[in-house]
Formats: structure tokens, sequence, C-alpha cells
């Protein structure tokens, strides 16, 4: 037994000397050496560099069982900027006094099986300096699994908890032992990541590994040895390596290296004590960033007395951008924004103070600090709009940018929150809706970020929705879409209140709050995706919902990303539903997704390929009227860049286009960004344009058709529409505004444009000058995470600009103002107006990637500088009687740069303490060029090159082989710096420079493929001392007949001069070259026109650049246009002959004609109307006769594309030899949804059957009434004319035989005893019935019966006799036609043929009546306003037999018979013929 005890007792004592778990020893000091490096640049081809490197000594001493202090000896910090290893690290002494400062004093870490739990430090160290010993302790950091060798976890380290794999291998021999641990750092759990300005974006977790553009990990090795205590790290070295890419190019990868390496020194006896003073705990390893925003990595600037540096930024800011901005300004106004960033609310207030009324300054100001998004600056901005200090316009801007930009917290949450109550606010409707709405998107973005999001923050929301009620409608709307913005799942509840299928009470409310319910679920389906599809389908699939509220279900339904399940069982729904409306939305989007190319919408658009086999081929044939959805897309994989742009149209049986909503996303990598969202929804849109004053109301019909409404059986009266255009806007998928335009709206806007004149002419006669500069902090976006050394890696982008505008403004009118003064009056009026202006715009694009510290900054940055200006000086003078206009301009009178686009990139450090010393180091130089580049004079290579541009343009190989002469002369590689373009008629040329940056090692990447011409400039600059004005002359009508023809006269008798000397010598040619003079602009000289003149006036000397006329005779039997240009290159014979004419009803021809005397070349253009087997066809034919060669090159450059792209599309080709200079296209109208085309190319014949329009074509099915017009050319006017008669609804009533206005054709046999209801306006205007009664001999006769405005109308035909009564008087036939204007328009008529009745503006476009057959025509505006037999005019065919109740009959017959007329009303309102 005690061998056995004493067994155990061994192996217990082995396993403790042996144990793998690290510790310190209590007796003993550990003197670590510490060396951290970081390195930023590209992965290869260069080795341009920027970076850092820590070194110390680490001393680590256990004082407890668990507690450890740490101190941090002789630590030295320097950067880098420039070739790695050849040039050398440079000491940081400044920032290495300020680092050493917080390292003088004692650390305190617990360390427990090899992992640090809290880490303690002084109260005043800063957090920066606390994050660098977590890198130091991030390697103490280990997981030790003694039964495993290899094995994976999720561990605490300082970028988060990740995913972790160890591998250990033991040595006992040596008593030692080593582990490698690789974590994957796109593998988090509890990710430690800054996000700054990326809440609008959305990522995609579950987007493919190929779409991303980061890849990030860091590998540990270590060795340790075996004591008495337990393992003891002697040595350990960590590589992080992130890999940034913007585009899909692995060999352009930006890399940021850091290395870490820990090896003891020494051991020492412990002499540490538990440290007396009071220490703050960290927390564990995880990074900590400060609570204060840290500098943009743009610059790095003191911050120190705000108040101060503001002012002066301020002075600086106005007084350089005064007469034009300057390329410094964005970057200077991002200093002014950082300066407002740091400041208080208290030193805003006394900025404010000094500068509220000096206009330019308070616009800088407050565009910054609305910019900024503090605390503090939106406390500013929100006691400034209390006290209401900003106008109305700077309130509303102001407020806009605050609540999107400002960094969300308790305190600027409560604030907003303060903001909807204040009177400021809640008396301007336009800064309540802006309010709540940015409300909502501040909740967004705290509970974004957030994980302490508690349903008390959306409280005001929820009030705001509980309180309204439903004579509040635009609170209710105000309520959802705040909500919408807020997309938390807390508010569920309170959207299901306004949800049909969800509340009772949802039944009653308006459609369009119904709509914008659903809506408001689009973003918490983002956090809550299942619950949502839950909800939005269950509408859907309701068929008693409205099918416009059922269509934005269907829009929120896809944005959830449905599995192939659920996308079969929508489509499922859809091919059963009764809605066409709905079925035809339905498949159109699934159509649209199918078609994507989208990476992240892949799987979607699989599934909808899928469910679209088993939808019906009739839902895709539906037409304009049915709802649809239009998509489009585009993804560049090499760029990793995508765009999507859809369209959702959604019709209405009363309204066309009721709800259009457009949107536009981009797509980047693995994230996503909804960019802009635009929604209109027109209301009752066609009775708002119909624009009737007529109150129906008042008629007696209307009170009669009420009392019979009464006695149909459970009649359901439709509900009315109040017209009304309302809209609103996103951007980032946040609503920004939304409001509506009404009558009172429309009366207001007219009265403005009445007044329009009236303040046009005050401007003009008082004149008009001032500036106008708008700085603007475009974006920032910002991505900081931790590496192992302790440091902050951000990779930001930011963009600022700045517009600026100055003008001066002088005219004169001959016509004096008086009160009576109309804007028509200025047709009668001669002005002179003089103008002198200028305008700039310049913006800066910086993207860093690097360490952005509060005292030093280091890494790589790209830096794109934008610029243009362009001033604009003229002179107009305008003259009314002579109908002419004379424009003068003198362009520039000296050098100027009109564009300029500038690219650097470079490695930079920088400290704070010493801010004009920064390092940069340029990546890409600037290639120096041998070739002189002096801005406006030509060297000799140069002339050569101009020469040859200019007469030898296609001579390609003889430019090439400048090129080439000039790129490798003397074996350099030379590229040239400038390329002129001279406009010598104008006195003016251009210069466009090219700089050229060397990347000739990188020549195989994207990135240094587009910096590689680091800067493009463009300037103009007159030729020559003297000033060029150009001069522009436009003379129109009767005066400028008579000039085209003295100008064609005048050069036809010069050119005869010339032609008859040449005759002399060349007589065989004579009649050749008398025939072929032009004739051009034949008709007389009374004929109008319009004449051109561009002209240079230099020194008093004017020159004619060139002369164009216009000269039409479109009443002619055969109208024609035609044009000719003159005195082209300083030549009278040098011309441009065009014209366009008209044959006959079925041809139209024109040709193109230039060269000397316009006989040089030709090109002849036929279109010819006719038809192509049976069907209507038109035939475009293009002939060349004679061409310039370099045309010719081209043409036949462009038709090799032809046949590939025809391929594409999958059309068919056929090799043919066709007329060599020909080319036409035939297309022929196969039916309204397809045609036929044929395109004959020289070579080849390419063709194809069947071709399906997006839509189809608003014409009847009967297309070969096309092919016979009426009239001369009648199809191009006709075509508009067919248009409109097939948007009318037809319907047709013969003996047994009704087809309604939806083209639905039923068998009825009327009975004798009853009337029986056609066509009734249900609507609340009811403005017309038509009924009838079948005549009991003969039977095929029947009488009608129409009421509307006062009159009662009744007919019967028979035999070409029509009787007729109205409101009981006898009609005779010689006194027609009846015509009556009391209730709008009647007309009625009688003639051999039948009965005529016209009532347009009461809703009955025609009704004609022969005795046999009855035919009803009603506009379009009365869709879905109609009921009756002949049905609803609402493009529902499958729902057409509505009884009035609203239910769907079995049958024909029970549908006919419901709308029997009740014999009570017969009785009561009698008069009606029996």
């Amino acid at each position: 037994m005690r061998g056995i005890v004493f067994a155990l007792l061994l192996t217990f004592v082995g396993c403790q000397k042996n144990d793998p778990v690290p510790r310190f020893a209590d007796t003993k000091s550990y003197l670590y050496s510490y060396k951290g490096l970081i390195l930023n640049g590209f992965e290869k081809g260069t080795s341009a560099k920027s970076g850092l490197k820590i070194t110390c000594q680490v001393k680590i001493s256990r004082v407890s069982q668990e507690l450890h202090v740490l101190k941090v000896l002789s630590p030295q910090l320097e950067d880098f900027s420039g070739i790695w290893r050849k040039d050398p690290f440079t000491k940081a002494s400044r920032v290495t006094e300020r680092i050493g400062l917080c390292f003088t004093q004692v650390y305190t870490f617990e360390y427990k099986k090899g992992q640090i739990i809290n880490i303690h430090a002084p109260e005043d160290v800063s957090v920066m300096c606390v994050n660098i010993i977590r890198g130091i302790l991030n390697l103490l950091q280990l997981t030790i699994e003694e039964s495993q060798n290899v094995y994976e976890l999720q561990e605490v380290g300082i970028k988060g908890t990740c995913l972790t794999k160890y591998f250990i291998q033991k040595d006992k021999n040596k008593n030692k032992f080593t582990v490698s641990r690789t974590k994957d750092l796109q593998n988090c759990t509890a990710e430690v990541v800054k996000n700054i300005g990326m809440a609008y974006i959305r990522p995609c977790p579950t987007c493919p590994v190929i779409t991303t553009n980061t890849r990030r990990t860091v590998t540990f090795n270590y060795n340790l040895k075996y004591t008495d205590t337990g393992a003891l790290i002697t040595h350990v070295e960590s590589q992080e390596v992130h890999e940034m890419s913007p585009f899909n190019d692995l060999s352009s990868t930006t890399v940021m290296q850091a290395k870490q390496k820990l090896t003891l020194i020494e051991t020492a006896a412990n002499q540490e004590r538990v440290p007396e003073f009071l220490l703050k705990n960290h927390g564990n390893l995880h990074y900590e960033f400060p609570e204060d925003l840290p500098q943009m990595a743009t610059h790095l600037i003191n911050t120190q007395s705000p108040e101060l540096r503001i002012v002066e930024t301020l002075e600086q800011l106005i007084h350089h951008n005064w007469l034009q901005v300057y390329k410094e300004i964005p970057a200077k106004f991002l200093e002014l924004v950082e300066l407002c960033r740091a400041a208080t609310q208290e030193d805003l207030a006394s900025v404010w103070k000094q500068f509220a009324n000096r206009r330019p300054y308070r616009h800088w100001l407050l565009s910054a600090v609305t910019a900024a998004g503090t605390r503090s600056t939106f406390l500013f901005l929100k006691q400034g709009i209390h006290n209401e200090d900003f106008g109305i316009l700077e309130s509303t801007i102001t407020l806009t940018l605050a609540l999107h930009l400002t960094k969300t917290d308790k305190v600027t949450l409560e604030a907003a929150a303060d903001l909807m109550t204040c009177p400021a606010i809640q008396k301007s409707p336009i800064l309540r809706k802006l309010t709540y709405l940015g409300f909502g998107s501040m909740v967004n973005r705290h509970c974004s970020v957030s994980s302490q999001c508690s349903a008390e923050i959306l409280q005001p929301l929820h009030d705001l929705a509980m309180a309204a009620d439903v004579s509040h409608e635009e609170d209710m709307s105000l309520a959802l879409k705040a909500i919408g913005n807020a997309g938390e799942p807390a508010s569920l509840n309170y959207i299901k209140k306004f949800l049909p299928g969800f509340s009772l009470a949802a039944k009653s409310l308006p459609e369009k709050l119904q709509m914008n319910a659903v809506l408001a679920l689009r973003k918490i389906a983002r956090k809550k995706a299942t619950t949502v599809r839950k909800m939005v389908f269950q509408i859907m699939a309701n068929d008693t919902i409205s099918p416009q509220v059922r269509m934005v279900a269907c829009i929120v339904f896809f944005e959830t990303k449905p599995s192939l399940l659920l996308v079969t069982a929508a489509a499922s729904v859809a091919q059963r539903d009764s809605s066409l409306q709905f079925a035809s939305f339905v498949t159109s989007h699934m159509k649209a997704l199918a078609m994507g190319r989208i990476p992240q919408l892949e799987y979607l658009s699989a599934a909808c390929n899928i469910a679209l086999k088993m939808l019906s081929r009739r839902l895709e044939d539906l037409g304009f009227r049915y709802s649809k959805v239009f998509h489009s897309d585009t993804y560049i994989l090499d760029w990793r860049v995508g765009a999507l742009g859809r369209l959702y149209v959604m019709n209405s049986p009363r309204t066309l286009f009721q709800a259009l909503i457009a949107k536009l996303r981009g797509f980047y990598a693995r994230s996503a960004m909804d960019i802009v969202e635009v929604g209109l929804y027109l209301e009752g849109l066609t009775d708002f344009l119909k624009r009737q004053d007529l109150q129906f109301f008042q008629d007696l019909t209307y009170k009669k058709l009420k009392e019979l409404a009464k006695l149909l059986q459970q009649w359901k009266e439709q509900p009315s529409e109040k017209p009304m255009v309302s809209g609103y806007l996103k951007l980032f998928s946040h609503e920004i505004v939304f409001g509506s335009l009404d009558g009172e709206f429309v009366r207001m806007v007219e009265k403005l444009l009445n007044r329009s004149a009236e303040l046009l002419i005050t401007l003009i006669r008082k004149g008009l000058m001032g500036t106008w500069t708008q700085p603007i902090m475009i974006g920032e976006l910002r991505q900081i995470v931790p590496i192992c050394v302790g440091f902050p890696l951000e990779f930001g982008l930011y963009s600022s600009g700045v517009v600026h505008a100055a003008a001066k403004l002088n005219g004169q009118i001959s016509t004096p103002m008086t009160g009576d003064f109309k804007f028509d009056h200025l047709l009668e009026t001669n002005m002179h107006l003089s103008a002198e202006m200028t305008s700039s715009v310049c913006t800066d694009v910086v993207a860093v990637m690097g360490i952005n510290t509060p005292y030093f900054q280091n890494g790589l940055k790209l830096h794109v500088q934008f610029h243009t200006g362009l001033p604009v000086n003229f002179d107009v003078n305008i003259d009314m009687d002579k109908e002419s206009l004379t424009f003068e301009t003198i362009p520039v009178e000296t050098e100027t740069e009109l564009f300029d686009l500038r690219a650097e990139l470079y490695a930079i450090s920088r400290s704070v303490d010493v801010p004009n010393s920064a390092k940069i180091f340029q990546i890409f130089p600037e290639v120096e060029s041998d070739v002189p580049d002096h801005s406006f004079k030509f060297s000799k290579e140069y002339d050569v090159v101009q020469q040859s541009m200019k007469y030898d343009f296609a001579s390609k190989k003889f430019i090439s082989n400048r090129k080439e002469q000039l790129r490798y002369m003397e074996g350099k590689i030379l590229k040239p710096p400038a390329f002129y373009f001279e406009l010598p008629a104008l006195g003016y040329q251009t210069v466009l420079t090219l700089k050229h940056c060397e990347a000739v090692f990188l020549k195989e990447m994207y990135l240094p493929k587009i910096l590689e011409i680091c800067e493009i400039k463009l300037t103009l600059a007159p030729v020559g001392a003297a000033r060029t004005k150009i001069q522009l002359e436009v003379q129109a009508g009767s005066r400028a007949g008579s000039e085209i023809i003295q100008q064609w006269e005048g050069d036809a008798e010069s050119s005869s001069s010339e032609e008859r000397k040449a005759k002399r010598k060349k007589k065989k040619i004579q009649k050749t070259e008398r025939n072929e003079q032009p004739q051009f602009l034949r008709h007389s000289k009374a004929s109008s026109g319009l004449t051109t003149t561009l002209s240079t006036i230099q020194n008093d000397r004017k020159r004619t650049v060139f002369h164009l006329v216009l000269h039409d005779e479109l009443h002619s039997i055969t109208p024609a246009v035609q044009v000719f240009v003159s005195h082209l290159n300083g030549s009278k014979r040098m011309k441009i002959c065009a014209e366009v004419s008209i044959l006959d009803y079925q041809h139209a021809k024109g040709y193109l004609k230039w060269g000397q005397d316009c006989q040089d070349y030709r090109i002849e253009g036929n279109i010819s109307y006719g038809q192509f087997s049976g069907y209507p066809a038109m035939q475009i034919k293009l002939e060349w006769p004679s061409i310039p060669p370099q045309i010719e090159d081209v043409a036949r450059e462009l038709l090799t594309f032809i046949p590939g792209t025809a391929y594409m599309l999958g059309w068919s080709e056929v090799e043919q030899k066709n007329p060599p200079q020909e080319a036409s296209v035939v297309v022929a109208l196969m039916s309204p949804r397809t045609c036929d085309l044929i395109l004959r190319l020289p070579h080849v014949t390419i063709y194809d059957t069947n071709i399906k329009f997006p839509v189809s074509l608003p014409v009847r099915q009967h297309t070969e009434a096309l092919a016979v017009p009426s009239r001369a050319w009648d199809f191009v006017s006709y075509l508009p004319t067919l248009v409109a008669e097939n948007l009318k609804g037809h319907c047709s009533v013969s003996e047994d035989s009704v087809t309604t206005f939806n083209g639905v054709n039923f068998q009825y046999i009327m009975p004798t005893s009853s009337y029986h209801v056609l066509a009734w306006d249900c609507s609340s205007e009811m403005k017309f019935l038509v009924i009838a009664k079948k005549v009991e001999q003969p039977s095929h006769l029947k009488i009608i019966h129409v009421k509307l405005a006062n009159l009662d109308v009744d007919v019967l035909s028979s035999n070409g006799h029509v009787q007729m009564r109205i409101n009981g008087t006898e009609i005779l036939e010689e006194n027609l036609p009846y015509v009556s204007t009391s209730g709008g328009y009647i007309f009625i008529n009688c003639d051999k043929n039948g009965f005529l009745l016209k009532a347009p503006e009461n809703g009955i476009e025609k009704l004609f009546y022969d005795g046999n057959n009855l035919k009803i025509q009603v506009p379009f505006w009365m869709s879905g306003k109609n009921c009756g037999i002949c049905g609803r005019y609402d493009a529902e065919y499958e729902q057409e037999y509505k009884m009035p109740n609203g239910n769907i009959a079995e049958n024909a017959k029970s549908f006919a018979q419901s709308w029997v007329v009740p014999e009570d009303w017969v009785t009561a309102f009698a008069a009606l013929p029996q």
C-alpha cells in the first residue's frame, strides 16, 4: 500500500514539473526585450513603404496569486517613409517623450492559467498607452489544452473574440515545447472595430468570398520551457497581415504588416509590491477606443484653443475665397470641421456672436458645425433653432444634415427628442417633418452600433402613432415614416395596427396609409427578416386587401431575400390570384430579379428563374395598363463594383401610374448601399389633369342616380379619390422629406408665375451682383481596427468640395414697365443683357490606410484633387421686331485653366508636435520628359505631329511611327506632356497636359494603371496678342428668307464666274459641271427660315467662321427642311448641304452632301412605309455613294461589331452579297407585343422574328389598319391619335351579344320586361347613366335611356328613323343638332345611320345607336369608374362579372340580371318610355 501511495506521489510531482500552462514565479522578476514593427505598402513591385517601430524593455513581476506588475523601460519610437531596407528609420523624439510620460508609471494585470483577465492603469494614463500595453500582454495570452496537440476555439484577444487554431509540439528531452496559434480575424464572435460614417452601408456576410476586398490574419509562435511553477515563455513572435485590394486584382494589394518580438533577457529577484495607489480597471485584452472621435487622417492639427483657431481659419477661408475658389480650400474646410469637433458648446456660441451678422462667415461656420457631428455642435444648433437665430432655409439645411451626421449617444438623442416639442419646430410643418424623420434615422444609427437600445428611445415616435387618428392622416404618415427610418423590431406591434389583415381598424384606413405601414417594415427586415417575411407574405396572399398594398408587400418580400421555397409559393399565389394587376407585378418582379447579375443576389435570381417556369405565359403578355417592374443592373467583377436600378410601376383600375418608386443601389465588394429612392403617388391623376369646374352634385341626374343606388341590392359605392400628387425622397435608405402637391399648391404656383415677369424685369433694370459659395463635406467613411502592436489601423475615405459662383448682370428693355405689365409683353420687347460670371468647383478625395493616433500618423495616402473653373462673359441683344439675336463673348483674355485632375499616392509620416515637418515619399514619382513643355509654343517635333494630325489623320502607320520615335528617342521612355488643339478660325487654342507617373514595374496592376497618368490639365488661351471677340448672329422670319436667297445667289454668281474660266480649259466637262451645281433653296424669296452666322472680330476686322441657313417648306405638297452651311475653313465654296423631304404618304428621303459646292461627298437616306407579309412595316435605307476614306474606315470597323452583337442577342445571320454601299433595316409589327426585324449590311443579313417589346403597344390586334393611311404621310401623325383612341373604353351591345369595355364578350338575351344598366358612372360624381330595354316587336330593337347633367334622353331607332325625346319633349330631326353647355358640352344629332350623342365632359366620349348595335365610348379618365353590363373598364377582365355589391357573379347571366333596374325606381322617376 505504501508503494502505491509513493508511486502516485511521484506521478503527481512529475505532472507538476511538466505543467504546460504558462505562469510566472512570485519570487522572480522577468525582464523581456520588446520590439514592434508596422509597415504599410504594396505587396509586389515596389519597396516604397511607410512604417513605425517601437522598442522597449518590459519587466513583469508577480505580486500575488493572480496579480502581476508590468513596467515599460526605455521606450523608443521611430518612424519610416521611403525605400524599405535602403532608407533608415528616424527617431520620433517628440512622440517618444509623449509616450514615455505614461510609461513611467506602473501597470498591473491579472494572469490566470495563461489568460489575461483584467488590466489596471493609473487614472491619468491615456487610452493609447493602455492599448500599447494590451499589445504586449496579448503575446502572453495562451489557452493550453493538455490533452490535445491540435485544436481550435474562440479566444479573447486585442481584436476581440476570434477563431484560433493551436498546434503544440513538445520536446521532453530538452524540457521545452513550442506553440503555434493562428487567428482568423474575419471570423470573430465579438469583433472590436469602429465604423464611422458607415451606418448606411449594409454588409453581406453570406456573399461569395470572391467579392471581398479585405483579408486579415495573425500568427503567433512561442518557445516555452518547463519550470517548477509551470511553463515560462522565453520567446514569442507574432506577425499580423492586413490586405486590402480595391479591385479584383491580388497583385495590386496594399498590405499592412505588423510584427512583434518578445524575448526573455534575464530574471532577477522579485522586489515589487502591490501598488498602494488606486488604479483604473480597463477590462480584458479587447482594444479600447477613445471616447473622442480621432482626427481625420487627411491632416494632423493642434486642436488646443479651438475658438481662436476657428476664427483664424474662417478669416483665411473668406480672404482666399472671395473672388474664386482655390484648390487648397476643401482641405482647409476639413480643418475647420476638425476644430469645430474639438470645440465646446460655449466656444461655438462665442464664435457665433462674433460672426452672426457677417453673412459669409456665418455661412461657412454653420456648414462646418453641421458637418462636425459632435455632441457639442448638435447642442449648439439645437439652442440656435430654439432661439430662432437661423432663418427658415438655414434651419432646414442645418437640421437635416445635423440629424443625419451627428454621432448618437444618450445626450444627443434626448436633445433631438426635445427638438420635436420645440415651438420653433412645431410652427413650421416642414421643420416638424424633418425633425421626426431625422430622429428616426438617429435611432437607427444608434441602435446599429449600440447594444443598449431600449424601447424608451422610440417612445416619441410610438406616441405620435397612437395619438394620431384618421382625421390627422398627415401625422399618421409621419409617424410610420419615422418608425420606418428607425427600423427597430420594438415597433412591430405599433405598425401592425395599420396593417390590413393584422388589425380590424386598418381596413378603414386610406390605402396610402396601409402602403406606408408596409414600407415601414423594410428596415426592420434587416434585423428580423423571418418575422417580416411572414407578415408581408400573409398580406400578399390575402386577396381581400387592395392590390396596391399587396404590391408594396411584394417589394418588401423580395428585399428580404426569400428562399426558393417561398419564392415558388409567391409564384403560386400570383398564378391563381384574381387581380391581374397584382399577378402582373409579381411576375414582372420575378422576371427582373431572374435577369440580375449582382453576386449578392445570385441565389435570389436563381430562385426566381425557377419559379418563373411555374407561371402562365398570359401573365408575361399583359400590356402597359398592368403593373410592372423595370430592372437594370451591371457588375464589373474586376472592379468589384456594381449598380442596380429599379422602377416599380403600380397601376390601379382607376389611375394609370398610381404609384411609382424608383431606386438606385450600389454594390462594392461585400457591401451594398441604397443610394437614392424616389416615390410618387399620383392619386386621381386623370381627374387632376382634367381640371373641370363642373358641379355634378347640383344636377338632377345626380340626385336620381343616388336614389337608384339605394334601391340596388347591396349597392357598394366606389371610394372617392382626392386628386393629389405626393411623393417622398430617400437618401441612403433614410426618408429625408415627403409632401404632397394638391390643388392649393398649384394655384399658388400659378400666382407666382403670373408675377414672374414683373420680378424678372425688376431684377434686370436694377441689375444683379453677388457671390455664392457652398462648402460640402461629401463623405467620411472610416473603419478603424486594432492591430497586434496596440495601435489603431484606419481604412478611410474622405471627400470634400467647394462650389463657388460669382455673377454681375445688367440689362435693359425697350418697353417701360407699368402696373399692368405681363409676361407676354416680353415677346414684344427689345432687350439687352450683359453678364460677367465665374463659376468653379474644387473637390478633394483622400483614401488612407495607416496608423492614426492623436499624436502621430503613418501610412499610405491617395490624394485625388479635382478643380474646374469656367469664366463666362457675354452680351446679348434681342430685337423682337426684326426677329434677330446677337451674342458676343470674349472667352478668355489670358491663359485660363478650365480643368485639372491630379492624383498622388505617397507614404506619409507626421507628428502633431512638428506640424511642418511631415515626411512624404511619393510612391509613383512623376516621369521627367525631355520633350519641351512650353505653354503655347510648338517645338519642331510637335509641329510635325500637329501637321500629320491635321492633314492625314487616318494615316495610322505614319502617326504610330511618329509616336514611337518620340517615346523611345535616345533610349529613354519619353511621353509627350501636352497635346495642342487649335481653333485658328476662332482665335483660341486649348492645351491638354498629361503628367505621367513612373509605374512601369506595376504596369499589370489595376491601381498603377489608373495612376500612371497622375495629372490631366486643360487650359484655354488666345492666339496672338490682340483680343478676339466671338459673335453669333441669328436671324429668323421673313428677313431670314430674303437673306437666304441673296446669300445663295451671291455664292452662285461667284461660283459661276470661276466655272466659266475652268470651262474654257476643259470643254469636255462643261455640261457636267453645270448640271452638278446644287439646286438648294429653290423656293421663293418670301419663304421664311433661319440664318446663323458665327464670326470673329479682331482689331475691328470681322471674319466669318461659318454661315448656317435653315429653310423649311412645311406647308408645301411635299414638305421639306433644308440646311446650308458655308464659309468652312475660310472658303465660300466649302459647304455642307442637307435636306429632308416627304414625297408622299409612304416615302420620305433625305441627303447630306459636303465639299466644294456640296459636290465631293454624299450620303442618302430613305424611309418607306408599307407592308411585310401583310403586316404594317417600315423600311429605313442608308446609302453612301461617296464618303471620305477616313469615315469609310471608321464605318467598316463599326460594322464588324454588328454580327457579334447580333449573336449575343440570339439573332440569326446569313452571309449574302448585298449592295456594297448600302444598309437597310425592315421592322414589321406582327402584333401589339412582337415585331420582326431584317437588317441588311454589305456582306451579311441579320434577322430575327418574334422580338418582344417590354410592354404591349397601345394598339388593337387588327394592326393591318395601320397599313392604309388615309392621308399623305399620316402614319406619323396618326400613331398618337391611334394610341389615344385605344386608351378609350369601347362597349358594344347587339341583339344577344355584349362586348365590355375590357374586351370580354358574352351572350345574353335581354328580357323585354325591364330596363338594364348598361353603363353607369359609379364614382362619387355619378355623371351619367345609360340603360336599355328590349322592345317586344321587333325583338331586336331596344329603347335607350340616357341620363346626364339635367337631361333625360330617350331614343328608339328603326329602319334609319330615329324617335327621340329630351326631358319628355319629342325632338324632330329637322331641329337637330341639339347642343347644350349648361352642364358641360353635350351634342346630340341624328342622321341616316342612327343616333349620336357626345358629352366628353360628362364621361361619354361617344354614344351611337343605329337600331341594331349600341356603341358606347368613354374617355380614359373614366377607367375604373364605370359599372353595369359594360363592365368597369379597369383592365381586370378576370373579375369582369362584378355585381352592384362588388362580388363576382358565377356566370354572365347572373351578372347581367344583377343590373336590372328596380321597378320602384322606374315608377318613382317615371318618364321612362314603355
